[in-house]
């Protein structure tokens, strides 16, 4: 009976993972062409990590031995700072991707913690697998040039957000782009990512709510 269970338990993983590799492919060709052999290069290439509420894909000081893409749930990617303060860099949901580029491909310490705020399925791929998908499937480099373009302007217009717009612009830029948000995300996470305090996010909503009933 026991062997039993784990054998229906590893088929309905393997079905798990083939529906999340699935929605891994149907992203990549959202955005460049793949032959039927690339794609199964592909599938081969990536493997599906179920992760826990709070567990860590990694944390900062180790090195980040994946790239990973997210299949479902809600992982927060922060930092500590020196006095063990956290910082939310920012959160991903269905169809991002997570990982410490520099930590990925230099064996550096990670800068970053990536963890789990739900139950979380994250398909991940190793960087010598990674490097093979490279050779193997040449379109995935201009697919991943296309995602570190627009990461990096997304990244520019919040750098000059912080230093140039108050807590409330941030804020509602913020909801601009992740209308959901507060409905997936913990209040004082939000606080995290705006640099405010809880009370002041708090404080700030209030007043925004007010306004808008005048």
């Amino acid at each position: 009976m026991s062997y039993r269970c784990e054998k229906i338990n590893l088929n309905w993983y393997k079905m798990e993972e083939e529906l999340a590799k699935e929605q891994l492919i149907r992203y990549i060709t959202e955005k460049v062409e793949l032959t039927d052999a690339q794609i199964e290069a592909v599938k081969k290439a990536y493997f599906l990590k179920k992760m826990v509420r709070k567990e860590h894909l990694f944390e900062q000081g180790s090195t980040c031995k994946f790239q990973g893409f997210v299949v479902g749930g809600t992982l927060r990617v922060y930092y500590l700072d020196q006095k063990m303060l956290e910082h939310v860099l920012y959160f991903a949901f269905k169809d991002w991707w997570v990982g410490d580029i520099a930590s990925f491909f230099t064996d550096q310490p990670a800068m970053i913690n990536v963890q789990a705020m739900e139950e979380s399925w994250v398909l991940c791929v190793d960087r010598d697998s990674m490097e093979q998908l490279f050779i193997d499937v040449p379109p995935l480099e201009r697919m991943f040039r296309i995602i570190t373009q627009r990461t990096l302007a997304v990244l520019q217009k919040r750098f000059f957000l912080t230093v140039s717009a108050n807590a409330e612009e941030r804020y509602k830029e913020l909801l601009g782009r992740h209308p959901k948000i507060e409905q997936l995300v913990p209040q004082h996470q939000i606080a995290s990512y705006l640099g405010i305090l809880p009370e002041s996010l708090s404080r700030m909503k209030k007043q925004l709510v007010e306004r808008e009933r005048k």
